[in-house]
């Protein structure tokens, strides 16, 4: 969540004239409803009480963490394949789904991408010294999907839970990415894990227009191409989040003809590692961009 202190770069006034338009849009949707409906708009999740000005704030740090999804999604638009130690169960699941058109197409955007963003260290002293006037290059990390578990063991739980109800069903598949996980089954991509800041989220291949009205809470994606096949998104932030996915999850799998055969049980918890350790072993990118300099 986007914390008080990165408010700093609108005014009190700016949040005042806010406030006045929130609190007449807020008075007119509640005497609509019949209730008041302080506490139950998009943003109130973001509400700090006690501040002035809150539900102006609010809405801004709603604003801040969308558009933070947003380049972490567009981000990841090719999933670049995770390689370390794996069991052999897995190597042969991986290989199996690579027998697909659709897998070798995926690795070769992936293979792009991946020397797009990455720096050669004997470059990046250069680049340094050469950044224009004004500018200067700071060192930035790519983090993987897995690397982002490692570091968060209160997501490796729902994680972990998610993941068993998945492989539950009959033919699902799994395959770790740099960006994500995808399940698949009958060469069709069912479902997507991706961690966006701490939050991690789950994108199905589900119909967004077909649940408008169920009840559900879920995002609708349909418009990024990365999220074409599951454009569907749960955001997993409570229990009672887990339990509408793993509904959807039977509604997905009853839709696709995938019966729920059950798995044994798998712990997919991670010991944690320092940012130094992933980087030794690949799962986290250090590369160099270009910024502007901030004024003394």
């Amino acid at each position: 969540m986007v914390g008080k202190e990165d408010l700093s770069a609108v005014s009190e006034s700016e949040f005042a004239k806010m406030q006045e338009v929130l609190d007449v849009d807020k008075w007119l949707a509640s005497e609509k409803a019949g209730r008041d409906l302080c506490g139950s708009m998009s943003w109130c999740i973001y509400c700090v009480k006690g501040e002035t000005y809150p539900c102006a704030k609010a809405q801004f740090r709603e604003k801040m963490e969308t558009a933070l999804d947003e380049i972490t999604l567009d981000l990841s638009d090719q999933d670049i394949p995770v390689q370390e130690n794996r069991k052999e169960e897995e190597i042969e699941s991986e290989k199996a789904e690579e027998d697909t058109g659709e897998a070798l197409r995926e690795d070769a955007e992936e293979e792009i991408a991946l020397t797009d963003i990455s720096t050669p260290e004997p470059l990046q002293e250069t680049l340094r010294k050469d950044a224009p006037d004004g500018y200067e290059f700071v060192t930035r990390y790519r983090r993987s999907f897995r690397s982002r578990l490692i570091q968060n063991t209160q997501l490796q739980d729902v994680y972990t839970e998610l993941k068993n109800a998945l492989l539950g069903y009959g033919g699902v598949k799994s395959r770790m990415c740099l960006s994500g996980e995808n399940f698949r089954a009958n060469g069709k991509k069912l479902a997507k894990f991706v961690i966006t800041g701490k939050k991690l989220s789950l994108f199905l291949a589900l119909d967004p227009s077909e649940y408008e009205t169920s009840g559900y809470r879920f995002e609708d994606v349909s418009d990024k191409k990365s999220h074409k096949e599951t454009p569907l998104r749960v955001k997993i932030t409570s229990r009672r989040s887990v339990k509408q996915a793993r509904e959807l999850l039977k509604i997905l799998a009853l839709k696709n003809g995938l019966p729920e055969v059950g798995c044994i049980y798998t712990d997919f918890h991670f010991p944690y590692k320092t940012d130094e350790a992933l980087i030794r072993s690949g799962l986290i990118k250090p590369y160099l961009s270009l910024v502007k300099q901030k004024s003394k």
